[in-house]
């Protein structure tokens, strides 16, 4: 047994979904990982053959409820702050129960997603190496480069960009001392603070940070001496029942997961760019993954509606996709080498959608109706195939698996414990755990 490996993550396919898959792996490799995440997604991993623990099991909504807006948030500083707010009051219970599932299972290490500080807080409280994995690599702040989350900037191309890239990294980072300072309340419940006193960001390991990307996809910038960039990890875990998909040259549609404001309007934005494509098929995914079906439960001319759809396995069927620039999509249709049209709807998605335009991976459209998003297609599907290949070739080399498996030996080896020699065997069980 190479050790036990303590998994946490929110209960969202983009931020579980990858440690699940980390997890398999790390598994067949001798590790024995374990799952904290929120109700909706225990059974899941419990199916998978994880032992799994419920965080906030007492309020089984908590995460989604502050994950589901009823609109987009944007850059919107009431909106963010609202979150941010609802995200620390959380934090004293998830810590709690970190705690409690920490000293039953005794992990060797703790591997958390970006959005789970609360899990590196109780790891090094607890003498534990904590790694972070991040889909989302460009959203760590840096002291060069373009930041995120300005509404999609481009890399720069000359001194005015330069300069507005200087400008956004003070501004990002005055922002969130603002918000430390507005949340002062919660922050000190929570007992921690935005930095570090070394300006380092308190989100992410000191240790190990794990970029869930690929360097070929991101633009210039210095990266914080823990991070390592691994690969994307694309793969869905659990069963799904095989697609029954429509013959013939195939169109992926999709927002996601989440976005449910953003899905109402979906079938009439796509309606409105089909007519141009007859010899085309376009597959929409709802992504409900509690209603998946092998048969689409709507058929209108060329649009064929499903519930769910696994993108790595539909892919490679299609000649291109429409999807709004989340971390998953984007990197399995570079697997697949198929190019995108991106209609970014919020978050970090505009980032992405900046960054495979770039890389000639695809096109950014600000909407599909009136014309633009048939437009945008054509652009897409007549793009040089070479770029694509390229980045296909290039996230195929990545082995996110092996670089997590020597990533935790590395900082296993270097923990307090294995200097002192003692073991981080587990213990017994603990009445005060959660019951998962």
């Amino acid at each position: 047994m190479s050790g036990r490996v303590l998994l946490v993550a929110p209960p969202f396919a983009g931020h579980l979904h990858p440690l699940l898959v980390l997890g398999q792996g790390l598994a067949e490799r001798g590790f024995e990982p374990v799952v904290a995440t929120g109700a909706a997604k225990v059974d899941l991993a419990r199916s998978l053959g994880f032992r799994a623990h419920t965080l906030l099991a007492d309020d089984p909504l908590a995460m989604e409820r502050i994950a589901e807006t009823p609109g987009p948030v944007r850059s919107n500083p009431v909106l963010l702050a609202r979150q941010l707010s609802a995200n620390l009051a959380l934090w004293p219970r998830a810590r709690r129960d970190l705690e409690a599932i920490v000293d039953r299972e005794a992990p060797d290490a703790v591997v958390a997603d970006f959005t789970a500080p609360v899990a590196g807080v109780v790891a090094q409280a607890a003498g534990v190496p904590w790694l972070t994995t991040i889909p989302t690599p460009f959203a760590i702040e840096t002291r060069t480069g373009t930041p995120s989350y300005c509404g999609g900037w481009g890399a720069p191309r000359h001194a005015g960009h330069r300069l507005r890239d200087a400008a956004g990294r003070a501004a990002t980072r005055a922002a969130k001392l603002a918000f430390q300072r507005a949340l002062a309340g919660r922050f000190r419940e929570a007992g921690v603070r935005v930095y570090r006193a070394d300006g380092t960001e308190h989100a992410y390991s000191s240790q190990a940070i794990l970029g869930l990307g690929m360097s070929e996809l991101e633009f210039a910038r210095d990266w914080p001496a823990a991070f390592e960039m691994v690969g994307p990890v694309t793969a869905t875990p659990g069963t799904f029942p095989e697609p029954r998909l429509p013959e013939g040259p195939l169109v992926l549609v999709t927002l996601g997961t989440h976005l449910h404001w953003a899905k109402r309007g979906l079938l009439d934005a796509v309606r409105a760019m089909v007519a141009a494509f007859p010899h085309l098929t376009f597959a929409v995914t709802l992504g409900d993954a509690s209603r998946a079906a092998p048969d689409p439960f709507e058929v209108h001319g060329n649009v064929a509606v499903y519930h769910h759809l696994v993108y790595d396995a539909v892919l490679p069927r299609c000649t291109a996709v429409v999807h709004h620039g989340g971390a998953g999509i984007a990197y399995s249709a570079i697997r697949a080498g198929i190019p995108a049209v991106v209609w970014p709807q919020d978050y970090d998605q505009f980032d992405y959608a900046a960054r495979i335009a770039a890389a000639g991976a695809g096109v950014r459209v600000r909407r599909l109706a009136g014309g633009a998003g048939a437009a945008a297609l054509s652009r897409a599907l007549g793009l040089d195939p070479e770029p694509l290949r390229r980045l296909a070739a290039a996230a195929a080399a990545y082995d996110p698996v092996a670089a997590t498996d020597a990533a935790i030996r590395r900082l296993r080896a270097d923990s307090p414990r294995a200097r002192s020699g003692t073991s981080a065997a587990p213990g017994a069980p603990s009445p005060a755990a959660p019951a998962g």
